[in-house]
Order: C-alpha cells, then structure tokens, then sequence
C-alpha cells in the first residue's frame, strides 16, 4: 500500500480505536482517485483535513499513521480511524450497486475488516445515540458523527450507502471469506 502524509494530523501514539468511520471523498469513482486525494491532503493546498485511507475500486493509499490523529470528522478524530472512498453521499441505490462500488466496497471491506480485528472494534454498524457513547465500538458514517457530536454538518456516505451490505462484507473477511490482508506497519 503506497503511503502519502497528509499535511494536516495530529502527532500522537495511540494504541486504541473505537470508531471506524466511513467517509466519501465527494470525487468522482474512477481509477485514481484515491491517489489523487491522498496528494491534495498532501500538497500545498491542502484543506484542513485528512484520513488514515482513500480507497477506491483498484487502489488503496494510507494518509496518516494510525497512531496518529487524522483530521477527519471532528468528535471522532481522537478515537477514530478514517477511510475516504471514492464517490458522493448523493449517490443512489443502483450507483451504490454497480461494478464500481462493488470492487471499491469489497476493497475497503478488507481493509476495515482488518483494522476492527486489530483494534478489536465489532463490525456492526453505531447509532447516533452509540457513536455518541464513548464506550461503544464499531463502524459509522461521518454523518452519524455530525449528529452525535454538532461539530460538523457532514452527511456521508449518504443516506442510501449500503450499510447493511457493507458490514456483512466485512464479517465475512473477518471470518476467512477471503482472509483480511495485514495491514501495513506504520511507515
């Protein structure tokens, strides 16, 4: 996986998550665009923003170490782990189900399958009302973080991202079907 340092983080040495969150880039789903991302959060203009991934449906760039903060979704960025995919919070049922964010989906699946059995985080989807609670672990939107927390008015990965699909996407690579990869060492 290439690793590209986002600008904007927050040094740290976390050994803990509790929140994996999803996000969408508001980018186009084509082939590049996780790279594309992963240098705007790098570069000269980058906002004040970041990730720990951008992921699309071929590829896969790490932005922040993952004992590092990422300034991702404000509520959530000190307990969280941040994964930006490729494509809008307006997409619709049938965009969400195409070739594309099928490959995307299976790939991130992975990936956060990963990241819950090593910060032992369930792969279930939070509440609003669970998100908000600090002592309650699993997957979210960054929409669920704006609700929880009122520090931003964010509404990814929308209202039709397939969320039931997803978690059983990444039960089944918890579970070998297929293996998770390992993820990388922090660079």
């Amino acid at each position: 996986m290439e690793f590209v340092q986002a600008k904007n983080f927050t040094p740290a040495q976390r050994t803990t998550a509790r929140l994996i969150v999803i996000h969408t880039m508001e980018a186009a789903e084509k082939p590049g665009t996780a790279l594309a991302v992963a240098k705007w959060f790098a570069g000269p203009s980058a906002p004040q923003a970041s990730a720990h991934f951008c992921v699309d449906a071929d590829a896969m760039v790490q932005c922040v170490r993952l004992h590092d903060v990422a300034w991702a979704a404000p509520g959530a960025n000190n307990d969280g782990v941040h994964v930006e995919h490729a494509g809008f919070a307006a997409q619709t049922p049938e965009q969400w189900a195409d070739d594309y964010s099928q490959r995307l989906l299976d790939r991130s699946s992975f990936l956060v399958a990963s990241l819950c059995a090593r910060f032992n985080i369930p792969a279930r989807w939070l509440t609003v009302e669970e998100v908000r609670d600090k002592k309650t672990a699993g997957i979210c939107g960054h929409h669920e973080v704006s609700l929880a927390f009122g520090k931003s008015t964010h509404t990814d990965p929308g209202r039709n991202f397939p969320r039931d699909r997803y978690i059983a996407l990444v039960e089944d690579a918890l579970n070998g079907q297929p293996e998770p990869f390992p993820l990388p060492e922090d660079p």
